[in-house]
């Protein structure tokens, strides 16, 4: 039978299921092969998430990949970009003044960039708990997702450490939004909208007056990254032409994030209840067609091996989903020899990706 491994549980010795190919449809290595250590090696690479190998059909004891949910050394180096961008975050806001030399540091090669490895980034950072400050979670993330964007697009390195640079700062304005406002619990009045609403200008007002105020594909990813297709964004009601590449990219991983994390007001939500939502907003004219479409395609495949609870009450790791569709809904095995097809099933769907804490 086929079952799909994240990158990091491969091992020398294992049968390719299917064809692994790279981003322009040609055969890296093929269906029947035997992996070495380098053919693995060649695979990570790649920004290639996870692969199907053949395993003979046999009873086992446990639904396998519950072990090293969590890779220590992804986790020490998050913990310390988390503790770097929250002082940077906190220095920025009180002296107006932006740390370029932490700032370059974070989006070089060495830190964010490491982070958004394809072969673990997207496990990693839907596996770990969220302790601390929401904010900054969020834009490590929105960073992290702009860094596998701009590797599964390979543009030029200096373009995508700018992109990764405004991921990181998007939302750097919402530290002047009172926390009461910010984390309130029910509907919001008029006039505290209007103020979350501001947070997009704040941004831009705090980094142009920076050392970035130079880096116009910055400032604008940074201030159009609410702005709408069909103009009914914010702050200026811009239409798809006159929004910058950076922004468009940026409004589908600022909704991800947002919508697949626990907030003060909200639940995390199921990757696919938002891919539904992407879609939609797609459709509608509002989010840009080319760069949903990559990453919920990307992004799904990343997702392959991932736990997961379901409506049912049940638990278990998805092992297969269909990249023929964008909205494929997964295969998910819940025992030693149960499956659930979630495209098929319908009155069971998958209610959020579970954390390293929460499976073990």
């Amino acid at each position: 039978m086929l079952r799909s491994y994240q990158l990091q549980s491969l091992e020398p010795g294992m049968v390719l299921g299917r064809d692994v190919l790279d981003s322009n449809a040609s055969v890296l290595i093929g269906k029947g092969s035997v992996l070495t250590a380098e053919s693995i090696a060649s695979i990570m690479d790649r920004p290639i998430f996870s692969v199907y190998i053949e395993e003979p059909d046999q009873e086992e004891s446990h639904i396998p990949g519950k072990e090293h949910l969590l890779d220590d050394e992804y986790v020490t180096l998050y913990n310390s970009v988390y503790d770097r961008v929250f002082h940077m975050f906190v220095d920025l806001l009180e002296s107006q003044i932006l740390d370029v030399n932490q700032l370059r540091l974070l989006v070089s090669k060495e830190i964010i960039p490491k982070l958004a490895n394809g072969a673990r980034a997207i496990g990693q950072i839907h596996n770990m708990s969220r302790g601390g400050d929401y904010l900054i979670h969020h834009s490590i993330h929105v960073a992290i997702l702009a860094g596998l964007m701009g590797q599964w697009k390979r543009w030029p390195n200096s373009k995508q450490i700018d992109f990764v640079t405004a991921g990181l700062l998007h939302d750097v304005g919402k530290q002047l939004i009172p926390p009461d406002i910010l984390n309130k619990h029910g509907k919001l009045t008029d006039d505290e909208f209007n103020i979350i609403r501001g947070h997009a200008q704040n941004s831009y007002d705090i980094l142009r007056y920076t050392d970035l105020s130079s880096k116009e594909n910055i400032l604008q990813g940074v201030l159009q990254h609410h702005e709408r297709c069909d103009g009914s964004g914010y702050p200026n009601h811009l239409t798809k032409e006159n929004i910058h590449e950076f922004a468009l990219a940026l409004a589908v991983f600022d909704i991800y994030d947002a919508m697949a994390a626990d907030r003060a007001y909200a639940k995390r939500r199921s990757p696919w209840d938002v891919f539904e939502i992407l879609n939609d907003d797609m459709y509608k004219g509002k989010l840009d067609t080319e760069f949903v479409v990559y990453f919920m395609r990307n992004l799904s495949r990343a997702l392959n091996g991932s736990w997961v609870s379901l409506s049912n009450g049940e638990r278990g790791r998805i092992v297969y989903i269909d990249e023929s569709r964008v909205l494929s809904l997964p295969v998910v095995q819940v025992g030693e020899d149960k499956f659930v097809d979630l495209g098929r099933d319908k009155s069971v769907k998958v209610e959020n990706i579970l954390m390293a804490d929460e499976v073990n």
